[in-house]
């Protein structure tokens, strides 16, 4: 039989310390005795095997042993919690070249009931115990440090806060080992100052596999009488609470920059509408037949800048869920003209492939934008990360009353591992550059719009978004349309627009419809046109915002406060309708808005829709 296995035989458990108080030997019965294994042992601290004895006389035993080679016998808890309460007799001896041997065995059972010695070990227990479960009940993490920073003890959160299985699987190592390299040294000042002064630190803790967790703790020093303080370390994960912090801070932003797009778009559709509908004019001038390419450019590129800007205040405004026909090759156009620079620049190439006949879905158009232009967005970014060029295809089709829309990329895919877990909430593989919410909230939508979406790998590289919606009950627009006025039918109009030039183009336009048109660009100017004797207006092109003291509102109350049913005869006009103050007062008249800039064939239509009768 060799050393190990004669040591291995016996009841007590030996452990063998080297000169620098590290465990060289840890014998199976130590192990049974401690429920510490070997490997969790041999190399370590010695306060490994005996972690409630550091700082007491134990430690100076072992010094008195080292010094002057005589042995000892000494009583200390175990001081793990998988052997709570139980006393150990240590037998301490000096081997060759300043080894300390100790051999070591459970007392508690074997005293006397009446003693005192096991009245006080009994109470030494209950003590414990109540600790134990205070220390485990503890509803945050908790740890118990050296000064040093090497953790003597955690409770179950604390041992979720460092990723740990459990508590023993962290005892022995050291709390720096999970912050990062450049907070180190301020943990570690603060775990040193924290034995004469409570001490607030706030740091990240980092482990393989998992985002960082930010942390604010309070650093105590529990035991400062003996000579090695225990230091508790109590801490409160705040990521999720940071991570919402700098949601509300993103939606502030969002929201102050809907308000300013709002004010941009007034600005930026009132010269559109100018340039489109002059541009129109020209081109429809059958004297000037070399301009009309020219002219036609001109026109559709001002509608496409439109047609741009409505989509970001479509995207901005925040309003009420609304459930109505949806065309998807509309809303897929409109995400693909906000993108257009950004994937041009990425070298990607967005096709849409939806049919002309498909039909239309029941849902909100504004979180359908969103929910394509998300998977746009993430389809492109997945791309870039390759570096190489590709491309994105957005299709459509009819299933059994529904349409099913997919968004396939020629990026890397998803891992299949986490295929599963793309729609939870805070989950995203962009690491700081994600916020792990695109995706929940397309998946939310979808769902609120009696849909459903999924995620799958496509055959030969790349991933695949699908979603599914309920087919349209009706059919959009067309029941709520009224037979108009024969195309040809002359109009007498009056345009009360405050701006020159978009005054003009729209007399323009109306006029190449062959209608009679008169302009006047304030309120007071538009109340005396309507006063005069024998006015007669077939419509009323109307801007929302007139002069500085007055709306168009304010005409359409004075008209209404008149009694003449003019009122009834009015379009608004407008560039912008994000604010909830106009888009209630466009609500409450229930007229018609013609959006800046529109096409003649706009005009028309409107025009038609508001004389039918």
């Amino acid at each position: 039989m060799d050393a190990k296995e004669l040591l291995d035989s016996l009841d007590v458990g030996v452990l063998a310390m080297a000169p620098d108080w590290t465990v060289a030997a840890w014998s199976a019965a130590a192990a049974r005795i401690t429920a510490l294994p070997a490997d969790r042992v041999v190399g370590g601290s010695i306060w490994i095997a005996f972690p409630a004895a550091k700082g007491t006389e134990l430690e100076l035993v072992l010094v008195d042993v080292l010094t002057d080679g005589k042995p000892r016998t000494f009583l200390a808890p175990a001081g793990t919690p998988e052997v709570a309460g139980t006393v150990l007799e240590i037998r301490i001896t000096r081997g060759p070249e300043n080894h300390l041997v100790l051999c070591f065995r459970p007392v508690h059972e074997e005293l006397a009931p009446e003693s005192r010695a096991a009245q006080l070990l009994s109470a030494l227990e209950a003590e414990r115990r109540l600790y134990l479960q205070l220390f485990s009940s503890l509803p945050t993490p908790a740890l118990v440090l050296s000064p040093g920073g090497q953790i003597l003890d955690a409770n179950p959160e604390g041992a979720n806060l460092l990723g740990g299985a459990d508590a023993a699987a962290l005892r022995g190592r050291v709390l720096t080992e999970w912050a990062p390299a450049a907070q180190q040294g301020m943990l570690a000042a603060g775990l040193r100052h924290a034995v004469t002064k409570r001490q607030d630190v706030a740091l990240s803790f980092e482990f393989a596999g998992e985002p960082a967790r930010e942390v604010r703790a309070v650093v105590v020093n529990v035991d400062p009488v003996r000579a090695a303080p225990k230091l508790l370390f109590l801490a409160l994960d705040v990521s999720r609470e940071i991570l919402l912090q700098q949601r509300l801070l993103q939606a502030d932003r969002l929201s102050q920059l809907g308000a300013l797009v709002s004010g941009v778009a007034h600005e930026l559709n009132n010269p559109l509408a100018a340039i489109a509908a002059f541009g129109e004019a020209l081109a429809l001038e059958p004297h000037q037949s070399d301009l009309q390419e020219s002219a036609e450019v001109i026109r559709s590129e001002a509608m496409r800048a439109g047609r741009i800007v409505q989509t970001l205040l479509d995207f901005a405004r925040q309003r009420p869920r609304m459930q109505t026909a949806v065309d998807l090759g509309e809303i897929a156009d409109r995400v693909l003209a906000l993108q257009r620079s950004a994937l041009k620049k990425a070298r990607i190439r967005a096709t849409i492939s939806i049919p002309h006949d498909l039909p239309a879905v029941s849902g909100d158009p504004q979180e359908l934008q969103q929910v394509m232009l998300n998977a746009v967005v993430n389809a492109a970014q997945a791309i870039e990360g390759t570096g190489r060029p590709g491309q994105i295809v957005i299709a459509g089709r009819s299933t059994d009353h529904h349409v099913l829309v997919t968004v396939d990329d020629t990026g890397p895919g998803v891992p299949p591992e986490i295929l599963d877990r793309v729609f939870e909430p805070f989950f995203s593989t962009k690491a700081e550059h994600g916020t792990g919410l695109g995706l929940a909230i397309s998946f939310g939508l979808v769902r609120g719009m009696g849909g459903r979406m999924w995620m799958q790998n496509v055959e030969g590289g790349g991933a695949r978004l699908s979603f599914e919606l309920p087919v349209d009950a009706g059919s959009p627009d067309a029941a709520a349309r009224a037979p108009g006025r024969p195309a040809g039918q002359r109009l007498s109009l009056l345009v009360v627009e405050d701006e020159d030039a978009v005054r003009r183009a729209m007399a323009l336009l109306a006029k190449r419809l062959g209608h009679e048109v008169t302009t006047v660009g304030r309120f007071a100017d538009a109340t005396e046109r309507l006063a005069q004797p024998g006015a007669r207006y077939d419509a009323l092109l109307v801007d929302v915002h007139l002069d500085e003291a007055h709306t168009g509102f304010d005409l359409f109350d004075h008209l209404r406060t008149a009694g003449q049913g003019l009122e009834q005869r009015i379009v608004f006009t407008t560039g912008d309708s994000i604010s909830t103050q106009t888009r209630d007062a466009l609500e409450r008249a229930a007229r018609p808005v013609l959006r800046k800039p529109f096409s003649l064939d706009d005009l028309r239509e409107m025009l038609e829709r508001v004389t039918a009768g």
